[in-house]
């Protein structure tokens, strides 16, 4: 908005042009046109925000939730990190960043044993398979313990841009002195699915009771999926890419000129 100095001096902008007041008197000059390159660019940028924002404030949440005081304050953050890492705008790569990421890092669920999963889904289903590798140590932190539970989540996204649908399902508990044994865990699968996380939490115990203290917990982001056929060839092509550097930078590396030094001799007398 133009300000009037005096009633003949008039400074800023009036239009399409600039006035300014100098020592030297009043001059007058173009405003400079906004770039409509940078302007996209800005709004591009405005909408990835809120799209990381939106999608990192879902996961904290419903983490949170299944997760208890387990959750870090910093969640949120790390969640932001992971995304940032991605530079396609698309919910399942950036879900993709999400992978074995623990929930509380000081916590591991790798420290309370391991667990395979493998994830299977039907066209009204989704199947999650767990093959406990081994069993936990007989310890959490100070706390004596003698069996464990495992807690599964599932969070299925729709296309549209509503929050995930939420689901969780606990397994029975398991006795450090029994076989290692497997689970099925079967969700119904929302109508629309194209996205789905899984979450993985145990909680060891005594008699079957939780022991009351974050050594005994550990949750971890297992595994993300899409029906998405044309994101799958993306990924594919994605790890092939990656694979074929790998190796080019390994070739390169073996063939390394390596330029020795001539050692010198000497006259015999």
């Amino acid at each position: 908005m133009a300000k009037v100095n005096s009633i003949i001096n008039i400074s800023g902008k009036v239009d399409d042009e600039v006035h300014v007041s100098s020592k030297y008197g009043q001059l007058l000059r173009k405003a400079p046109k906004r770039s409509k390159k940078g302007k996209a660019a800005l709004e591009q940028q405005y909408n990835r925000t809120g799209l990381l924002n939106n999608l990192a404030g879902e996961l904290n949440r419903i983490i949170g939730t299944y997760s208890g005081k387990l959750k870090p304050n910093n969640f949120y953050q790390v969640l932001q990190k992971r995304f940032r890492k991605e530079p396609l705008n698309n919910r399942f790569l950036l879900l993709k960043q999400l992978e074995r990421l623990e929930v509380n890092p000081t916590y591991p669920l790798n420290k309370l044993g391991d667990v395979r999963v493998t994830v299977q889904a039907t066209q009204k289903k989704i199947k999650v398979q767990l093959h406990v590798l081994y069993h936990p140590s007989d310890y959490a932190g100070r706390y004596k313990t003698n069996c464990y539970t495992y807690e599964v989540s599932l969070l299925c996204w729709n296309k549209s841009t509503k929050p995930p649908v939420p689901a969780r399902q606990f397994g029975e508990w398991i006795y450090l002195t029994d076989g290692l044994p497997e689970f099925e865990f079967l969700f119904a699968r929302p109508a629309g699915t194209v996205h789905w996380l899984v979450c993985v939490k145990q909680q060891a115990g005594v008699n079957e009771e939780p022991i009351p203290s974050f050594c005994a917990e550990g949750m971890r982001i297992m595994s993300v999926g899409t029906s998405d056929k044309k994101e799958l060839a993306l990924l594919t092509k994605r790890e092939e890419e990656k694979k074929a550097r790998a190796a080019r930078d390994a070739a390169q590396k073996g063939q390394e000129h390596i330029i020795r030094v001539k050692a010198k001799t000497k006259k015999s007398l």
